[in-house]
């Protein structure tokens, strides 16, 4: 079986398992029909709060897809930090979350104890994108 997304077609097993090489990026959690997927390691960008996104863009330019996205907290919580042993790599520092804190600003959370803080908006902090696929 195949699943074609944009110009790319994946090759799906619905039994892939965390910490495969999978449309993109690395399969990290498979649950409730969603495989969930984080970015490669040579994508992760580090940036402040406002530009985010960049981390999307130089996924999609990585892997041709459209569909990656910085996790909300509640994501990057579970199964971001959850499942941190499955990512190819990844920083013991802070990573962004898409959601913010208060006008100043938004959530991160540490992959070195797992605790989640707000911070200010303008400091740079490692980002990385996430995009799911279903079976």
């Amino acid at each position: 079986m195949a699943i074609v997304v944009g110009p790319t077609q994946w090759q799906f097993d619905v039994f892939t398992l965390p910490g495969t090489a999978y449309a993109g990026g690395t399969s990290i959690c498979r649950s409730g029909g969603v495989i969930w997927i984080v970015a490669p390691v040579s994508t992760e960008v580090s940036r402040d709060w406002y530009s985010r996104a960049d981390a999307a863009t130089t996924a999609e330019a990585n892997a041709a897809c459209g569909d990656w996205f910085v996790p909300s907290l509640g994501q990057l919580q579970n199964p971001g930090y959850t499942c941190r042993t499955y990512w190819d790599s990844y920083s013991s520092t802070s990573y962004w979350s898409n959601t913010q804190h208060s006008n100043a600003t938004a959530w991160c959370m540490s992959f070195n104890d797992g605790n989640t803080y707000g911070t200010n908006k303008t400091l740079p902090i490692c980002v990385r994108a996430f995009r799911c696929v279903t079976y």
